[in-house]
């Protein structure tokens, strides 16, 4: 979903991902931390002096591992989806914590709070987990090792509190947005949870310019964003309501035979102002796709020996005709692709491309329009 990540790990089949806003804010981490290790120290009920640590490894660490704890947030409501049937396709860290981006909203309000409630829920344990390590064994641990147990406690014990507050998309927004959804309509309660997320926001934000304080500005700014692309994917997916892709899908499809060279390609392409074709083999089966960034890829000297086979890709996404648009809508903007094979049975029936679901928007919001002037 977010370009610039770099896939650190995987775990149960989970992509885990840096964005490159985390690496940003780790140094800046680690210097804020560094400079307050001091208070630190005494809430961990240790002395400065008996650090053996300076205090911004010390500062670089507890970054790193705070991050370590949002990660294992995020796996948290991973798992609780995939019980519900639902796909991960990866885990990014970024500037201000993590996203888990699922394949899929949770169908039924009940299964949506369980999702929600798991990374609370677990930061919550695993922070109260620590801080009891810190009481009962503090004599046995150094005091390097005292204040980092003690600091990923309290951080995660807040971390769990932060989220629940009713601030979608956090984890209490979402709580907010199943709970209301259980007495009205699902894109109602949306409407409602993200306007509460917005008012939030605004508040973090003006907090932060009151009292100086940078990263309430941040987690503001974050807050509104996020509020307002749940908002704007709410009407999208109201809007597309009751449309499939067999409505809107070009059916007469130009297609490309595999033996053709590249250079005879790029010519077709100028001819018939397309930027992308599906593959096709000699017995007719679809065996790929190619585009003008595929032909990009090659050299200029080399066009005229490679063929549409060694520079197309072969890994396609496709849809069903009977698919619904939002959920083909979803996929090609998840895929940051211009356009999706419709195919049935392995046969294609053909194509789907922003513009045709930017024709479906703008279709559906005239018969819209003329809905509320006959009204």
């Amino acid at each position: 979903m977010f370009k610039s990540s770099l896939t650190v790990m995987t775990v149960a089949r989970i992509p885990i991902k840096i964005h490159i806003s985390f690496l940003l804010i780790l140094p800046f981490l680690m210097i804020i931390i560094g400079n307050n290790i001091g208070g630190i120290a005494d809430m961990a009920g240790v002395s400065v002096e008996d650090l053996a640590v300076s205090p911004y490894w010390l500062g670089f660490t507890l970054a790193i591992l705070l991050f370590a704890s949002i990660a294992l947030h995020e796996l948290a409501h991973s798992f609780v989806a995939r019980a519900q049937g639902i796909e991960i396709q990866d885990i990014t860290l970024m500037l201000l914590g993590g996203v888990a981006q699922m394949d899929d909203d949770a169908g039924e309000q009940r299964d949506e709070i369980w999702i929600a409630l798991a990374g609370p829920l677990f930061s919550l344990a695993f922070g109260v987990a620590l801080l009891g390590m810190v009481r009962l064994a503090s004599g046995a641990m150094s005091a390097d090792l005292n204040l980092i147990v003690y600091y990923l406690g309290f951080m995660n014990v807040f971390l769990a509190i932060f989220n629940m507050l009713p601030a979608f998309p956090s984890d209490g927004g979402r709580v907010l947005r199943s709970l209301l959804a259980r007495t009205m309509p699902y894109r109602k309660a949306t409407q409602i949870a993200t306007s509460v997320g917005k008012t939030f926001a605004i508040l973090f934000a003006a907090f932060g310019l009151l009292i100086g304080h940078i990263f309430l500005i941040l987690i503001g700014l974050f807050i509104y964003v996020g509020a307002s692309q749940e908002s704007q994917f709410n009407v999208l997916q109201e809007t597309f309501s009751g449309f499939a892709v067999s409505d809107i899908m070009t059916r007469d499809v130009s297609t490309v035979h595999e033996n053709m060279t590249a250079e005879e390609l790029l010519n077709r392409m100028f001819e018939e102002r397309h930027s992308g074709y599906p593959v096709m083999d000699d017995q007719g089966n679809l065996v790929g796709c190619v585009t003008m960034h595929d032909i990009q890829s090659t050299s200029p000297s080399d066009r005229q020996r490679d063929t549409v086979r060694d520079i197309m890709t072969r890994e396609l996404i496709t849809v069903r005709p009977d698919e619904d648009l939002f959920a083909a809508f979803t996929k090609l903007s998840r895929a940051n692709i211009g356009r999706l094979l419709v195919t049935d049975n392995g046969d294609l029936e053909g194509i789907l491309t922003r513009s045709d679901i930017m024709t479906a928007y703008r279709l559906k919001s005239i018969q819209q329009e003329q809905v509320r002037l006959d009204g």
